[in-house]
């Protein structure tokens, strides 16, 4: 009799303990609410880089590309969608959360039906998760280096740092 008494004293503490709580580690952080305007982008030695080369991998061919960075813009809403906007005909749409353990923003980036040849490569080779409607979308992790009311600092491949400026 004592044993039950003690687990069922034990259920109920564990129970209460967690009653109430959330996963606090996702939230909208409602400094990053709001549409963000790209500044600049840096190299991890905090050189200014105006261009960016790419191989561009053909069989026999040694291609190199380059982009210039100018974005994207960036817009996060408060019912947890957001928006990456690189041109006006390519926009990259999905939902977002802050991960403050990571101190990284989160986004869903959903791909839209038709599925194009990149969305369909990587959901046949399981890159993508399928949500509980049945949609396809892929995980991006930013890291943020800098989080104010009007600048956001987050981190990319190579080290390179892109700086945003929240428009007003």
């Amino acid at each position: 009799m004592t044993r039950i008494r003690l687990l069922f004293i034990l259920t109920i503490f564990i129970s209460s303990l967690a009653f109430g709580q959330s996963d606090k580690k996702k939230e909208l952080k409602t400094e990053l609410i709001g549409a963000w305007e790209f500044v600049e982008l840096r190299d991890a030695q905090e050189n200014k880089i105006d261009t960016i080369w790419h191989n561009v991998p053909v069989p026999g061919v040694n291609k190199k590309s380059y982009e210039i960075p100018k974005g994207p813009l960036l817009t996060y809403k408060s019912d947890g969608t957001y928006s990456k906007q690189f041109t006006p005909k390519n926009t990259d749409t999905g939902k977002w959360y802050y991960d403050k353990n990571k101190k990284a923003i989160i986004q869903m980036l959903y791909y839209s039906k038709p599925y194009g040849t990149a969305a369909q490569y990587l959901i046949d080779k399981g890159h993508a998760s399928k949500d509980e409607n049945g949609e396809y979308y892929e995980v991006i992790t930013d890291e943020v280096i800098e989080l104010t009311e009007d600048k956001l600092i987050i981190l990319e491949r190579e080290g390179r740092q892109r700086t945003f400026k929240k428009k007003k």
